[in-house]
């Protein structure tokens, strides 16, 4: 009897399990595989990148002018991406058996930088960058490229290129961003008031950015002696004009000048201004040398053409004799020749050497 009793628990716990495998229906590993995918199901976005700002040092360029240009790519994506899975579907081959799963995933969409450049065209670009990174949600990422300026002045528009990828390397939107860039400006040198004892001269930033370490030296002088070589200005703003003053010692006689530049930085670049050359006015001593050169060669003109219309006067004879001609052709000849040695004398002479034309007066007589 006890076995029978014994066969029938065992007959009655088959049963039992078998009846609650048939209502619980249990799911196999292929089920459970394909619950598991489904379960995985989440929102496909791509990352968002963008440039955020991007700053050039210097400001603005001056022709073959070196700057860097820093772009600034910003991650969008502020918070957490939160989604509602709700799947609920059938599973096969177990009948009447329906998968219900209401449930929130939360992720962020990290951004691969895979490739940054410049297009190279009127600027020269001395780099690129490969594989720069990858930006989290709301971060931040500096670039920085070295260009060097056109020799033309204008305004240039600069392409930037950049290739985004998500972590698990599928390909999202890329960045494609125009920066206009300025080429223009200089400093330049304007003669403001020259005397025989002072020079000043007005220096101006025509530039669209401040410019340092501003000099304006003497490049070559001639016939002028300054003791100043150079005068130091320092830093000037766009548009703003400044008066370097030189003192003058001493200027000699004859055609004299200064020729000036002015040297400035912008940023590390340095420049040159166009040469400017000053001529010094005459001394009061040359202008009194030139009006007694002048009155004296006109007095001189004067009595040569005197000298060879004069005629015998009345106390001569209406024949005039050998001796009497050759007397009015010499004269003649010797005032010419004073006309020429005066026109000398008038150039090479200082004050207060004359010339005794009354004793050539009374030797034409």
């Amino acid at each position: 009897m006890n076995a029978v009793n014994k066969l029938k628990s065992v007959f009655f716990c088959l049963v039992f399990i078998c009846a609650l495998c048939f209502y619980t229906n249990i799911v196999f590993a292929d089920d459970l595989d394909s619950l598991l995918n489904k379960c995985a199901i989440a929102p496909d976005p791509k990352p968002s990148v963008m440039v955020y700002e991007y700053k050039l040092n210097p400001e603005t360029l001056m022709p073959g002018d070196v700057g860097v240009l820093t772009i600034t790519l910003k991650n969008m994506q502020d918070k957490q991406i939160k989604k509602d899975i709700d799947i609920r579907s059938e599973i096969k081959g177990t009948s009447g058996y329906v998968t219900d799963i209401d449930t929130k995933t939360e992720f962020t969409m990290d951004a691969y930088i895979k490739e940054a450049y410049i297009v190279e065209r009127e600027f020269k670009v001395c780099n690129r960058y490969s594989s720069a990174g990858v930006i989290g949600p709301n971060e931040k990422v500096d670039l920085a490229f070295k260009i060097k300026a056109p020799s033309e002045e204008g305004i240039h528009m600069l392409k930037f290129i950049a290739d985004i990828e998500d972590m698990e390397g599928k390909r999202s939107k890329g960045i494609r961003y125009f920066i206009p860039i300025v080429v223009t400006g200089t400093v330049n040198i304007l003669p403001q008031e020259v005397t025989e004892n002072e020079i000043r001269l007005e220096v101006i930033n025509e530039g669209l950015s401040d410019v340092d370490s501003v000099y304006v030296a003497i490049s070559t002088t001639n016939g002028v002696e300054c003791p100043q070589e150079r005068v130091y200005i320092g830093r000037m703003k766009s548009g703003e004009s400044a008066i370097a003053v030189f003192k003058v010692n001493g200027v000699k006689k004859g055609e004299n000048s200064v020729i000036f530049k002015a040297t400035y930085r912008n940023g590390i670049n340095k420049h040159e201004s166009n040469p400017v050359r000053v001529r010094m006015p005459c001394s009061a001593e040359e202008e009194k040398d030139k009006e007694e050169g002048g009155s004296l060669l006109k007095e001189h003109s004067e009595c040569a053409i005197s000298a060879l219309t004069a005629t015998p006067t009345s106390t001569l004879s209406s024949s005039v004799s050998f001796s009497q001609k050759f007397m009015v052709m010499a004269s003649s000849a010797f005032a010419g020749l004073l006309l020429v040695i005066a026109t000398l004398f008038a150039q090479k002479r200082r004050k207060g050497k004359d010339i005794d034309i009354s004793s050539s007066g009374e030797e034409r007589r």
